[in-house]
């Protein structure tokens, strides 16, 4: 779809008052960056706007502490269970400060949380009702599957099929 097909459709549903409100947009990197720049400043139906999307790959770095990161990574190869643990940790605590304070969450890089196979479960929670969140995903859909960084053969990731919902859904045209 043509990113302002994509933008109407998404404000539209974004009017609904209640209900399941996790989006995704996916497509190769570019055409997400021109995306996310025709998508930033949007008005929303309740008077508010887009604010510009958020990199979740940087924001669950950041809060994990220097000292804390050099001292898993170095544990890595030993222990990965704690790094998942501690990655999925900064992740959850980033999401549910952001969807505190935004009405729209726009969620793009989201790398590192298929790198570390996080849960995704909190989205799905978290995405009703007051909150609403878009997840723009580098990627394709194909055979009804949202195949995620393909560019990338030894990293390629598919999006859980139950996560979001079909009609939530759109491939953005490159």
């Amino acid at each position: 779809m043509r990113d302002a097909e994509v933008v109407e459709v998404l404000v539209a549903k974004l009017a609904i008052p209640t209900g399941r409100h996790l989006y995704a947009v996916v497509g190769p990197y570019p055409a997400l960056q021109r995306f996310g720049s025709s998508l930033t400043g949007t008005a929303l139906p309740d008077g508010t706007k887009v604010e510009r999307s958020v990199s979740v790959t940087a924001e669950v770095l950041n809060r994990i502490a220097d000292d804390e990161f050099r001292r898993i990574v170095a544990d890595e190869a030993k222990r990965p269970e704690v790094v998942t643990a501690e990655v999925q940790r900064a992740f959850e605590a980033f999401i549910r400060g952001v969807a505190r304070r935004q009405r729209l969450v726009v969620l793009g890089n989201l790398e590192v949380v298929f790198a570390y196979h996080l849960e995704l479960n909190l989205l799905r929670t978290l995405a009703a009702d007051d909150v609403r969140i878009l997840l723009m995903l580098a990627g394709r859909i194909a055979n009804g599957k949202t195949v995620l960084f393909e560019d990338q053969p030894e990293a390629q990731y598919s999006l859980p099929t139950n996560l979001i919902a079909e009609n939530h859904l759109w491939e953005l045209e490159t």
